[in-house]
């Protein structure tokens, strides 16, 4: 877990940049759990921070923590904070449950994959029901291309956990938890997309549709941006220096420009390798290079580019989630990186790195291809 007081100062940073309570919260849930030790603290620390919003933060962190320590840790900063002049919310912390009292349901869930090598990602919504089975939404969202299929489920509670776990089963990369108004959030946009895209609705989604948008909230940025100031990553040379590493990285692994794309830049590298013109390794060298900054301008067009940012932003998130902070802060800062025009004379590590390894991953491929093909050379 990051250092309490640190974390506590990025609270009051925060608040003063007119932070939502939802933006602190998930700043604050994503340490959460690890140690109770550090939760309680935490929560004593938060007292010097005396804000509605704090108060409100902390009832949120309460109903969703079963260590009684912590807890009782967090009532009593509560109690501080309304002698300190604090509006605290009627909460039921203290009163006799009554046997009339109504069904209480869990909160709504969120989780998501990183992208394949189709730049599609995993999206699960789930919203537990008091007297009904929970409703499980699943789809396949795309930065390009929208909502690309929807499927929803009535299941119980232990429907649910098996079939969670029978999904982290199959995706070859873990499935993060994420905060289920995002959730409903991306489903909304990629839905949106899809449409603006003229792309035929999905039925079962107009079904959830309502449903969906009850749960989700209004985000102006990605949630990265809640976790990791701009100003530690924008124009870091180190970060982006660590940029092209980051397809070489396994959750990346399956990276690839589409072929179609990358194939004419593939077979003009080729060529250029097998020259029969007599040029020197320097002059192959600066041919090559040349090559992968042309495919760097024609294929990284402004609307492609757009993309491949917002993928770098959830990406961030993703490695942020799994505690890979460097790598999720090299991907934020390439993200940023990438708003800027193209440098014809200084190519952008990332995307470099992507159409050389597009490239080469082709001509092996090509390779291979030949070399399984039957020869009909008759040998004496």
């Amino acid at each position: 877990m990051e250092n309490v007081e640190a974390l506590v100062d990025r609270v009051k940073t925060g608040l003063q940049e007119g932070r939502s309570e939802d933006e602190v919260f998930q700043l604050l849930h994503l340490h959460l759990g690890r140690s109770p030790e550090n939760d309680s603290k935490l929560a004593e620390l938060l007292v010097a921070v005396p804000h509605p919003l704090i108060a409100r933060v902390l009832q949120r962190i309460l109903e969703r923590s079963d260590d009684k320590k912590v807890r009782k840790t967090i009532k009593r900063s509560l109690y501080r904070l309304k002698g300190r002049g604090v509006t605290i919310d009627e909460i039921s912390m203290e009163k006799e449950a009554s046997i009339l009292r109504p069904l209480e349901t869990e909160p709504a869930k969120g989780f998501g994959s990183n992208y394949d090598f189709l730049g599609h990602r995993l999206l699960l919504l789930v919203h537990p029901h008091a007297t009904r089975a929970w409703t499980v939404m699943e789809g396949v969202a795309s930065e390009a291309e929208g909502l690309l299929d929807f499927l929803a489920e009535e299941m119980t509670r232990k429907g649910f956990k098996g079939y969670l776990e029978e999904m982290k089963h199959r995706n070859a990369f873990p499935i993060i938890e994420i905060d289920a108004s995002y959730v409903g959030f991306l489903f909304t946009q990629a839905y949106q997309l899809r449409l603006g895209l003229g792309k035929s609705p999905i039925q079962g989604y107009l079904r959830l549709k309502g449903e969906i948008e009850g749960l989700k909230k209004d985000y102006e940025k990605p949630l990265i941006y809640s976790f990791v100031q701009v100003n530690e990553v924008v124009g870091n040379a180190w970060l982006l220096s660590k940029a092209g590493d980051l397809l070489k990285a396994d959750i990346f692994q399956d990276w690839r420009i589409e072929e179609d794309l990358i194939r004419p830049y593939a077979d003009a590298v080729l060529d250029a390798q097998e020259s029969k013109i007599v040029l020197s390794q320097i002059q192959k060298k600066a041919r090559v290079d040349e090559i992968y900054q042309k495919a760097i301008s024609e294929i990284f067009f402004e609307e492609r580019k757009a993309y491949v940012q917002r993928q770098l932003e959830e990406m961030a998130y993703y490695l942020l989630k799994l505690g890979k902070e460097e790598e999720a802060k090299a991907s934020l800062a390439t993200a940023i990186e990438l708003e800027k025009p193209l440098n014809p004379f200084q190519p952008n590590p990332f995307l470099l790195q992507w159409v050389v390894k597009s490239i080469y991953a082709l001509l092996v491929k090509e390779e291979e291809k030949k070399e399984k093909e039957p020869s009909f050379i008759v040998k004496p």
